[in-house]
């Protein structure tokens, strides 16, 4: 594995000045070491920054210590045995075809992907995201890019999806549920973020290996396969999956046009970045803008090439130009996006209101930039040292860096700063934003390790080589702690276990046909439905119902349904004075979050305020998990063998009409994953 000694890594390249790649590069550095480093997130943010630094970093030290003492004394007692060992592995590294290793790269990654998809997840979507992106999917196969909105929203209105003026779909663009919608097709939903996890590791390695050397590149593609952050994204429904695919088929497609200025190629960039945009809007402008300027920039020199860029720039624009016209048809307008129109232009980029009610500012955003490049030191590798600390002794580790380097750095350095200045501070198998950007982390990371070869002393090069194999060793099965991937896979695994539930199987074994099934989603759950309905946004319906007393609330409901339909312009905020003129409320304690509700101290409820109470010591389960399992008719309407509507106790009525002949039941939610117990209770 060793390359021969050639300087220490503290020594300057033999230039004069420093290259300007190699200076960006430090200043990179520098920037993600006060970010990622230094728990500036913490400093800026009063006690909201990132909870667990200090103990992470606690850990760091002491099993860092612990490593680099078990290290030094392993290299001491095994001497040149260590660099005949690492000389193999090199050797066993580089000894299958490129053609080879990709794919089994690819097997591998989109294997354990799979594997963690059922024992993370149970192949079921686990955020709400999913979910909603599910429907939408499911709406999409059959013909329609939105559905036909329910009369009696309140029964099957969930958070992110939206419900208005006729029309059903959720708020993502419907690149994400496009790349669902095969899976749906084969009842295999769960298999397709694996799938495409494999073909963006053969994708990033076709670049990595054109645009840097074979064991660095092949370094890379290892850190890539055994990162937990990479390998439970991968797992999920999450569309940051489809979003890395396309940035890495992009990246090699790149590679080859920097090469031959081939128009295939060029066309293949314009297309992935294209698609990119229909998935996720903000991070196929980041890619874009970068993959463009580098394309400038060589076309300027070589101006021949400026013929592939036109190609490349039309192929784009036929995947954007179906993107807006999407959107006028289900938002009403090419660019308006279904977040912003179901959430007001307070979703959008930018310093201002934010949907909380909050202004997001500069500072704030510099500690949301912090905190997610602070989380991004655990999640990345969950090494026993923090995983920024090997990203920026890669970038230092530079000596004579290129224009691969400056646009990798260039990419991770974007997507930070553009989701600093994004309201929300999105969370999910690490810091979720960057997650198309990680390939640019972890090739600096590799850069790290490729580089110890370089170390002069002896016994320091073979302390490095051993510490970096207690990491892997460490994190996939030692003790858990801080950071453990072993522990983050069992983490999800254990985590919201209703969500998991297999309610189609649970359908064929109790045998129902032509049902209606009611969800008990708990009282906070009809409450936040009622308001969205009304048109609150999900974030103003949290602060309400986290606010005034829910009797109140649901009473001040009741009494706006019985208003003919043309009072009702002001009828939200009607609702809302009612229920605050009620008295000041608090959060009952020990309520599960997504069940808590307010009241008012002192406050005496009523026989109805008692039945909804009755009504969840029966048992809650979220219902956003059961919309997608319903089918869309030709009409574009709800449809299906069994529907599924939010109980809404003496109200479910109002679906006799709607849905006539079905049997009703209630679904009892399962004790567990095991619980085999038949969940349809018939009650008409």
């Amino acid at each position: 594995m060793r390359a021969g000694r050639v300087v220490t890594l503290s020594n300057p390249p033999s230039r004069p000045e420093l290259a300007k790649p190699v200076l960006m590069l430090r200043v990179c550095a520098a920037v993600l070491a006060v970010l990622g480093i230094l728990p500036l997130a913490n400093m800026l943010g009063a006690g909201t920054g990132v909870p667990w630094y200090r103990v992470a970093v606690l850990e760091w030290f002491l099993r860092g210590a612990l490593v680099a003492s078990v290290a030094a004394i392993v290299a001491a007692a095994s001497g040149a045995r260590i660099d005949m060992w690492c000389a193999r592995v090199g050797v066993l590294l580089l000894r299958p075809s490129a053609r080879r290793f990709g794919l089994a790269a690819a097997a591998v990654t989109a294997t354990v992907a799979s594997l963690l998809s059922w024992y993370c997840f149970n192949g079921s979507p686990f955020t709400s995201d999913e979910m909603a992106q599910q429907w939408h999917a499911r709406i999409l196969v059959s013909g329609r890019f939105w559905a036909v909105a329910e009369p009696a929203r309140e029964f099957f209105n969930t958070a992110p999806v939206l419900d208005r003026d006729g029309k059903w779909f959720s708020q993502y663009p419907f690149g994400g549920p496009a790349f669902i919608a095969p899976g749906l097709l084969i009842g295999a939903a769960w298999l397709v973020n694996p799938l495409l996890l494999g073909i963006a590791t053969y994708a990033l390695y076709a670049f990595l290996r054109r645009a840097f050397t074979e064991h660095l590149a092949r370094t890379t593609i290892l850190l890539f396969g055994i990162s937990p952050m990479v390998l439970i994204m991968g797992a999920s429904q999450m569309n940051h999956v489809p979003a890395l695919m396309l940035t890495c088929i992009a990246l090699a497609a790149l590679a080859r046009w920097d090469a031959s200025g081939a128009r295939r190629d060029a066309a293949i960039v314009g297309a992935a970045v294209g698609i990119l945009a229909t998935v996720r809007p903000l991070d196929a402008a980041l890619v874009g803008l970068v993959i463009g300027v580098f394309q400038l920039r060589a076309a300027w020199k070589t101006r021949g090439r400026w013929a592939s860029l036109g190609i490349q720039l039309a192929v784009g624009a036929v995947p954007v130009t179906i993107l807006l016209l999407v959107n006028a048809q289900t938002t009403g307008s090419p660019l308006l996006f279904g977040y912003d129109a179901l959430n007001g232009p307070e979703h959008r980029l930018g310093f201002h209101i934010d949907p909380n009610g909050e202004m997001h500012t500069p500072m704030r955003g510099l500690m949301y930039a912090s905190g997610y490049v602070l989380r991004l030191s655990r999640y990345l590798l969950e090494w026993p040292l923090p995983g920024m600390l090997l990203v920026v002794l890669g970038m230092l580790a530079t000596l004579h860096a290129g224009r691969w380097e400056v646009l990798l750095a260039s990419l991770a350095l974007a997507f930070v700063a553009a989701y600093a200045a994004y309201w929300f501070d999105g969370f999910f198998s690490g810091p979720r934003f960057l997650f198309a950007a990680v390939p640019a982390f972890l090739l600096f990371a590799g850069r790290a390790l490729t580089s110890i070869d370089r170390i002069e002393r002896q016994r320091l090069r073979r302390t490095a080589l051993v510490a970096v194999q207690l990491c892997v060793l460490l994190t996939w099965a030692g003790p858990d702690g801080i950071s453990s991937a072993r522990g983050r896979v069992r983490l999800y695994h254990d985590q919201r276990t209703k969500l998991k539930t297999d309610v189609a199987s649970q359908i064929d074994r109790a045998g129902i046909t032509n049902a209606l099934v009611f969800v008990n989603e708990g009282w906070r759950g009809r409450l936040l439905a009622r308001l969205r309905v009304l048109g609150a946004s999900q974030f103003r319906a949290e602060r309400v119902v986290n606010s005034v007393d829910a009797c109140a609330l649901g009473e001040a409901l009741d009494d706006a349904a019985r208003l003919p339909a043309t009072a009702r312009s002001e009828l939200l905020e009607l609702v809302v004075r009612r229920a605050r003129a009620h008295g000041n409320a608090v959060l009952v304690a020990d309520l599960p979050a997504d069940q808590a509700v307010a009241i008012a101290p002192g406050s005496r409820p009523s026989s109805n305020c008692l039945a909804q109470l009755r009504m969840d010591t029966a048992g809650t389960i979220p219902y956003p998990p059961f919309l997608p399992l319903h089918h869309v008719d030709a009409d574009g309407r709800l449809s299906g063998d069994v529907i599924f509507a939010r109980d809404l106790g003496a109200a479910n009525v109002v679906l006799q009409q709607r849905f006539p002949g079905r049997v009703w039941y209630r679904y009892r939610p399962p004790a567990s994953l095991n619980d085999t117990t038949n969940p349809f209770v018939p009650i008409r």
